[in-house]
Parts: C-alpha cells; structure tokens; sequence
C-alpha cells in the first residue's frame, strides 16, 4: 500500500513540475495582475523577453508601467473597464516595454479570475510577440500600397495617353467626315469609307482604353438625371439598325408596356453597357436576328428594377470560356480574335459598370446557336411631365439658323478649321478666337448665341474664360457649350461651377454637333430660359437621388466620429457611456498634443507610434478618418511632400481633432 501510494505520489510530483515547467516555459507570456494592475505572477517567458528577473516584477510592477504613454491610457479608459464589464478581452496590440527601453509588439488576451471566499478578482493575461507577424503585415501593407500605387500610374499613363490620342483624333475623323460629303469619283468614295471607318474603330477602342483606365483609377461616378428610356433604346435601334442589316440580321426591339417612360439613373453608362452588348451581338451574328427586350422585375411606389436582354442567334460561347470572357482584352479564343477583330474590353467594361451601380452581367450561350446577355438595375421613377427634347429635336425642318451665330474657341487650328466647315455646310453664321482673352475681346463687340469653348488652353483654360464670360454685362448671355476629350461625368463639377451649359465630348460626329445646335436653338424659339434652367439642375437631382440610389457597396460620405460601438458595450447603459465618452475625451487630447509634438519636430517614428497607440481608441468610436489624415500627414513628411500639401493635410488633422473633442464633449453633458 506505501509502495503504491509513494508511486503514485512520485507520478503526481512528475506531472505538477511538467506542468509547472510548461507553464514558466511556454511560448506565450502569462501574467497575473489585481484590480489595481499590481503584477502578482509571472512566468519565465514573459520575464525573458521583457529583460527582467522575475523578482523585480512580482509585487513590484504593474502590468501597464509596461506600455508606452498611450497604451497607458488607451489601459486605463478602455481596455481594462471593459474587461470589468464583460470578463475577457481578446487579441488587443499593446507596444511592451523591455528594461533596455527597446519595445515588442504583444498580443494580448485576458481573462477575469472570480473573487473567491476571501480572495479578491484577479486578471490573467496571455501575452505573444508578435513583432515578425508585425513586420511581415508592415511589409504586406507597403507591398498593396507600392502595388496601388503603380496600378493608379498605370491607369493615370493609360488616361493621359488616350487623352493625347483623341486631339488628333478628331482631326482624322472631321476631316474623314467633311471628305466624304465632296464630289468624289468611286475609288475617293471608298478611301473615304475606309477613312471613316478605320477612325470610328480607332475611337471605340480609345474610348474604351480611357474608360478601362478610369474605372480602375476608380475616377467614374455615377449621374442621377431624368430621362427618356423608349428615346434612348430607340436611338440605338435606329444606330444598329444599319449594320445589322448589312449583314442580313434583324434588330428587334422588345418594351414591355409596364416599363415607366421617365426614369432617374444614368442615361451615359446604360446606352454604354448597351452599346457594347448589342455591337458585340452584331459583330458575332451572321445570320439569324439579335433581340434587345426590357421588361419589369418589379415596381413599388416610385421604384422599379428593369431587366434588361440582349439575345443573338451567332457563332455562342463554348461553356468552359464562359468565364474569361469578363477579363480585359480576353475573347472566347484566338481565332475569334482572328476572324471578328476587337479588344475584347467592351464586356469587361460593361461588367465593372454594372458592379459601380451594384448589379451584375449575366451570360448564357449555346455553341453555334447563340448568346444571351442580361442584367438587373434600380431606377427612380420620374412622374413629371415627359421630356419634350427629342421631339423638339425631330422637328428638323422647323429650326432655322438665319439669325444665330456661334463663336468658336480653341487654341488649335486644326479644331477650328473643321468645326467652321461644318457650320460653313450648314449656313450658320460663326466667328473664331484661338484664345480665352480673343473670345472676350469678341464678345464685348458682338453678340452670339453658343460659344463652342475648348477647355484645354494655354494661358487661359476653358472654365476660366466661362467665368469671365458670365461675369460680362452681355445684352443676351450666350449659351456655353465646352467641348474637350474629357467625358462629362469627369468634369460634371467644374462645368456647373463655372457656369457651362453643357458638354460635347472631342472627337464628336458632326451630327452631334448638329443636333446639340438644333437642340440649343430649338428651346430658345420655345421657352428657353425655363428649359435652361432644368438643364442646370443636373447636379442638384444628382444630389438628390445619389443617397437614396446608390449602392450600399459604394463608398459613402465618411463622417469624423460615432459612438454607435460604445453603445453597444455600455448597453446604452448612461453611466458606462459617459465613463467611455469622458476617458475618449483624456485620450483625444493627449493624441493632439502627441500630435503636434510629432509635427514641431517632423517625428516621422513619433507619428508612427502614436498611430499605433490611437487605433483602438479611434476604432471604438469610428474615428478612422482622422486615423487616415495622421497616415497622410506622416507620409508626407517621410517623403519631404511640398509644404502646401503637408500644411493642407495638418489642417485637416487639427480639424479633425477639434471636431471630435467637442462632439464628444457635448455627448457627455447630455
């Protein structure tokens, strides 16, 4: 009996040091603190990497004579109330510091120890280093931010080259166009043809490119304006109607009568998508009809969801290519690309449209029977009175030009010369300047009633002289046309701003110029000042409905704080809230001041650090836009930026601050 409980006792003794040698010796630090984060045990792990023996810890130290200054804070107002208040935390950042003053980065868990009989709650801390998983992420994040970085190059090179592209683009094509309308014997005839075709191929493909590089740049916005959905279908029916037939294929457009006439959205990137999808289904159809059919998913009160198809009876898609058809410049095969031509960018391109308004390009197709097309989207239907201007715009024979003159300004020649043709081939009376201060110096002459204005000019650029156009004390303001290879989705703004009625993007076909004259003069003749007016309003509808249609995956306004998280920890408990605001309020002070120490003394390490320390603190009342801001202003001074850009940025911050701490502070005398 002796010998089997010495046994067992010797067993029990082997098992109590392995244990105890596991703990002391474990590839984790453990501590254990009271309430008032006195350090009550350690283990050896912990002691290593800290630099101390345990001895001048136990009973010596507390857990956050450890930390730096905000990680004491962050200790004190945070972490450890919540801790009181729930019994655990998990996976918190703290930076350690070592007896040598170096610092590790730690990971920190912990847990409550109930008080038992007489002994009071204790708090025990698991703790890693995890200073190389620190690293590896710095290293990770420098490497997705090197990688956005050459990605936005890349897409700001592609822009700037399709940009210097369209400017003599437009030549090409004006020329192409004022060629063909002369007395030309049948070999000029086709030269011509070859002319004009080679071009508008050449402009589908740079506006593509540019378009490509945009999306990626995430430079595209989405327009909230009212329009005319049977208008628009119908323009393109009668724009593909001809090239279908050419090739013996019919162009069937399918409306069902529930589909609203008036709807708000973005007339440019639907016809876009479009586009796209019905010039793809021409190009792969020999034979057969292609069918473009929009009918009603559903309608409740002033929305509805349409479901738009496009169906073709051509050459289809094998079903293991179904999918790279979606990547950039990808087709179905080699020989495709052989036979049809093209990028293979207008389905890419129609598929990021579709994910910016949070919808998705769906394709279903049978080898050698053909291909369908088809997606989703939201719009905002518009009740008021139907828009009269296309029909305004059929009434060709009811516009006269015998008393309208157009001032033409560009600095380039080549623009001029073939614009004037054009007005020359429609009798419309014009004059030219080839700089802002000429169209000025004009306009104090003589009166006109559209200046067709380039935006890129040396000197003075396009929006500057629009200013100054309207800043005239003219008899008849003129309408302001600008016309540039900019889209106008990317320069909505600034048009609006200085003061452009409108936008004709370069190169342009001469019947869009045309029709944009016709339009102008049109609304004059009826009520054209109330027609102007509605067409200025586009930023305000835009305005209005971007809330109400956006996508929820888009980006929204970002606002500088929230104490949305701090609610649901207090339980919107009032006295645990005010204790989270008023300890939030201590911590945003000393992170100002920390702030602008770091700054009087350009600390890029300093700002760094202090980052690091804010995180949590900003997390919990989502205050990551000023987390953003000390980011940039430490980027900044790590890259010698100009002084403008830092001090804007500085600014920002200081702002940032100010508005939290008063926030905050009158959230906490509620």
């Amino acid at each position: 009996m002796d010998k089997n409980y010495n046994s067992l006792k010797q067993t029990d003794s082997i098992r109590l040091k392995a244990a105890l040698d596991l703990y002391e010796n474990a590839p984790c630090g453990s501590v254990v603190f009271r309430n008032d984060g006195l350090i009550i045990a350690m283990n050896n792990t912990l002691a290593h990497w800290l630099g101390f023996k345990k001895d001048e810890i136990v009973n010596v130290r507390t857990l956050p004579s450890f930390f730096k200054v905000g990680g004491k804070i962050y200790f004190e107002t945070h972490f450890f109330p919540l801790i009181k208040m729930q019994g655990f935390i998990h996976e918190v950042y703290f930076d350690m510091l070592r007896k040598d003053k170096s610092n590790f980065h730690a990971l920190i868990n912990v847990r409550e120890i109930p008080a038992k009989e007489s002994n009071e709650a204790t708090f025990q801390a698991t703790i890693l280093d995890v200073s190389d998983r620190r690293e590896y992420e710095k290293q990770l994040l420098e490497a997705k931010r090197k990688a956005e970085a050459d990605s936005k190059a890349k897409a700001d090179f592609l822009a700037t080259i399709s940009h210097e592209i369209r400017t003599p683009l437009n030549a090409i094509l004006g020329i192409g166009n004022l060629l063909h309308n002369t007395p030309l014997n049948e070999n000029q005839k086709e030269y011509a043809r070859l002319l004009l075709g080679s071009s508008e191929h050449l402009l589908s493909l740079v506006n593509n490119l540019l378009d490509l590089s945009k999306i990626e740049a995430k430079k595209l916005e989405l327009e909230y304006v009212s329009f005319n959905l049977n208008e628009l279908i119908t323009i393109l029916k009668q724009i593909y109607s001809v090239k279908a037939s050419e090739k013996g294929v019919e162009l069937r457009l399918e409306l069902s009568e529930d589909v609203p006439q008036n709807i708000i959205g973005d007339p440019v990137k639907l016809n876009q998508i479009l586009t796209n999808l019905i010039g793809n289904a021409i190009k792969f159809t020999k034979k057969g009809a292609i069918t473009v059919a929009i009918s009603v998913i559903q309608k409740v009160k002033k929305q509805v969801t349409l479901k738009f198809e496009v169906t073709d009876t051509g050459i289809g898609i094998p079903e293991e290519k179904l999918e790279t058809i979606f990547q950039e410049f990808s087709q179905a095969s080699y020989d495709v690309s052989v036979e049809y031509g093209g990028t293979g960018l207008g389905l890419t391109i129609s598929k990021k449209l579709l994910e910016l308004q949070g919808s998705q390009l769906h394709v279903s197709s049978k080898l050698n029977k053909g291909s369908t097309f088809s997606f989703e989207l939201n719009y905002k239907i518009d009740k008021k009175k139907v828009n009269k201007t296309a029909q305004l715009l059929n009434k060709k024979d009811d516009v006269s030009f015998d008393d309208y003159k157009v001032l033409i300004v560009d600095d380039n020649h080549v623009n001029i010369f073939i614009t004037a043709q054009y007005l020359d081939q429609w009798r419309i009376s014009y004059v030219t300047a080839k700089s802002g201060t000429e169209a000025l110096s004009i306009l104090k002459k003589e009166s006109v009633d559209i200046v067709l204005l380039d935006l890129q000019m040396p000197k003075m650029n396009g929006y500057q002289t629009a200013e100054k156009i309207r800043a005239l004390k003219l008899s008849k303001k003129p309408v302001i046309v600008a016309y540039s290879a900019t889209t106008k989705g990317e320069v909505q703004n600034e048009l609006i701003k200085a003061g452009i009625d409108d936008h004709l993007p370069k190169p342009f076909q001469p019947t869009e110029l045309f029709d944009l004259l016709k339009m102008y003069k049109t609304l004059k003749q009826t009520k054209g000042k109330k027609k102007r007016k509605s067409l200025m309003k586009t930023a305000t509808l835009s305005k209005k409905y971007a809330k109400e249609l956006k996508p929820v995956d888009n980006t929204t306004i970002e606002e500088s704080f929230s104490l949305e998280r701090y609610q649901k920890m207090a339980n919107n408990n009032p006295k645990y809230l005010r204790k989270f605001i008023k300890s939030s309020l201590k911590a945003i002070k000393d992170y100002e001041g920390e702030f602008k120490t770091a700054l009087k003394n350009k600390d890029v390490s300093g700002l760094e650090s202090l980052i690091h320390q804010s995180t949590m603190t900003l997390y919990y009342i989502k205050a990551e836009k000023l987390t953003s801001l000390m980011k940039k202003c430490k980027d900044l001074i790590a890259t010698n930026d100009s002084d403008t850009n830092l001090k804007l940025a500085i600014d920002d911050c200081k702002k940032e601050f100010a508005i939290i701490f008063e926030g905050l502070k009158k959230a906490k005398n509620k």
